[in-house]
């Protein structure tokens, strides 16, 4: 469902004048992938990092110049990808920095459990300068977050109650703004429009023309 409304999204946003100058778009879409939490969880990391180099050397056989992986969890594995296949990886979370550094405000972090646990946004080198900005959920509100929230995306999804859970836990940190931590949360992210969202797939959709930068060095 990610990927699918990230495409959606990247033609909302990239078909202008002339529907010839949008972007061209490979969808590889395998929904057989083992669930991310639950592999790395239980150290099954392998399985894994084999079907994701499958799949981005499949897409660079076709012709892709640049990767967007929808799924944030995954990320975990990008220092693992050979070379020649991670330096094409538009990374979910340099992108969330990136633009953490535009928006000085408070976000609660939406993300899965597995991303919480491998800590994917506490390793990252700009998180000292940013943490600042990151609420962190209580690991009951976390909990409720990965199976209330961001499962029920994945299949008929009632988008209202959803969106009545998400501005419930808004009030509850006391922030007007959240980050998409989470690629499910780019299906529920339109329909919450009162809050802020920092959503990577919503910013790669309408900055695609623009090289993405990756320089953290200063």
């Amino acid at each position: 469902m990610a990927s699918a409304e990230f495409l959606k999204t990247v033609y909302e946003y990239g078909i202008g004048e002339n529907e010839q100058d949008a972007p061209k778009v490979l969808l590889y879409s395998d929904p057989t992938f083992p669930d991310r939490t639950e592999a790395f969880l239980a150290g099954e990391s392998e399985l894994l990092l084999a079907r994701l180099t499958g799949a981005l050397q499949c897409l660079a056989e076709a012709g892709a110049s640049r990767f967007v992986i929808c799924c944030m969890t995954i990320h975990y594995l990008l220092p693992s990808l050979p070379a020649h296949l991670s330096a094409r990886v538009v990374s979910l979370l340099d992108v969330i920095f990136d633009n953490l550094k535009r928006e000085p405000r408070r976000h609660l972090l939406i993300c899965s459990n597995g991303t919480r646990r491998l800590e994917l946004f506490q390793k990252h080198p700009q998180w000292e300068k940013h943490k600042s900005q990151i609420v962190l959920p209580d690991d009951d509100d976390q909990n409720k977050i990965h199976r209330e929230l961001i499962y029920p995306i994945k299949k008929n999804p009632d988008f209202r109650r959803l969106k009545l859970l998400l501005e419930s836990l808004l009030q509850r940190y006391e922030v007007d703004d959240f980050i998409a931590g989470c690629s499910e949360i780019h299906v529920l992210a339109k329909h919450v429009v009162d809050y802020g969202c920092l959503d990577p797939l919503m910013i790669i959709a309408r900055e695609w023309q623009k090289p993405l930068s990756t320089d953290y060095t200063d």
